[in-house]
């Protein structure tokens, strides 16, 4: 850790300290979340909890920046004041249409707007920080994006386990051609028995939407269909499943309401980190959602989900509550 903060002390000596910012955040996420899926015999916990995730850290020249936190847990009922401590620490780079992160740095605004196929929606409460690195470059019509989340070092007993995502999308006027992909390794500890096998297993969306907003009398209208084709392969058997489906998607808004439909028909899937309704052949997912707040430092979702699978229908309620704080202030000159 001392070795750390020197390399970064001396990495700010070489830049102009007239444009150094000290930065600080303090994020509050609250969330409950309550599954009732007995009618498709699947588990029905209910997740609620606390986020706390205080951030301090420098911004030079609006283009580097170096940040150190924690991003702690709380689970009401717990006995503890935390079930979990994640470190934060990472250095961003944005300079025009180029974004890097590299280090321990939250998902939030990042990663977290994948496809529930590919990436559960429960990862925000328990895996909040990606571990790795990630690229970004976006421009008005055009956006691309790659990044890596190593989980877990081999050890004599530990697996080493990442997961390396791709998305990005098109947008030609009201149109617009989309792709969404994860690959999880899932490989061996040092000392491991016939029984332990090494896993890989893949999963990818391309789509094309259409976004009929300007068009409509409501705040969104937008409508997209596309393929779900995941791949896995236990390499003690050799060969690989390619199961594969359709997704159509559609999204309406009006003021703080909306609804959010999506339905998959195709062969079962099973995506490591997934949502586990994708492993029936037929499954439709309605959300009817209110945010009463959508600003940058606030923002609040109710949402009523329903899940109908063959021969069953489940059910979800979600309430998720995010606050941001924070504040700029320039240094001056030669402070270090």
């Amino acid at each position: 850790m001392n070795k750390l903060i020197l390399v970064i002390s001396l990495f700010f000596c070489f830049l102009d300290s007239k444009a150094q910012m000290l930065e600080w955040d303090f994020g509050f996420f609250g969330f409950a979340d309550n599954h009732e899926y007995s009618a498709s015999d699947r588990d029905s916990p209910t997740l609620i909890g606390l986020q706390f995730s205080p951030e301090v850290g420098l911004l030079v020249d609006s283009t580097h920046r170096v940040r150190f936190g924690v991003n702690i847990l709380h689970e009401f009922g717990s006995s503890k004041i935390s079930s979990k401590i994640n470190p934060t620490i990472y250095y961003n780079y944005t300079k025009k249409s180029i974004n890097f992160y590299m280090g321990v740095f939250p998902r939030v605004g990042l990663v977290d707007g994948f496809s529930r196929a590919l990436l559960s929606d429960t990862l925000q409460y328990y895996r909040p920080n990606l571990s790795g690195m990630l690229f970004r470059y976006e421009k008005k019509h055009i956006f691309q994006q790659v990044w890596i989340d190593w989980n877990s070092k081999q050890t004599e007993t530990q697996r080493e386990q990442f997961l390396v995502g791709l998305s990005g999308n098109v947008k030609v006027g009201d149109f617009s051609f989309g792709h969404e992909a994860v690959l999880w390794h899932n490989a061996l500890p040092k000392n491991h028995d016939a029984t332990i096998h090494l896993q890989d297993n893949a999963a990818l969306i391309g789509w094309f939407g259409m976004n009929l907003s300007p068009h409509v009398k409501l705040d969104s209208l937008a409508l997209s269909v596309g393929g779900l084709f995941s791949f896995s392969r236990d390499r003690s058997l050799g060969y690989w499943t390619t199961p594969k489906g359709l997704i159509v998607e559609g999204h309406i808004a009006y003021k703080a309401f909306y609804i959010h439909d999506v339905l998959y028909i195709g062969e079962s899937q099973a995506i490591a980190l997934g949502d586990s309704f994708y492993s029936e052949s037929k499954y439709n997912r309605l959300d009817l959602g209110w945010e009463p707040f959508r600003k940058n430092r606030l923002s609040a979702k109710l949402v009523l989900s329903f899940h109908f699978t063959p021969g069953a229908i489940d059910n979800q309620q979600a309430l998720n509550l995010r606050y941001n704080i924070g504040a700029k202030h320039k240094l001056k000159d030669n402070w270090y």
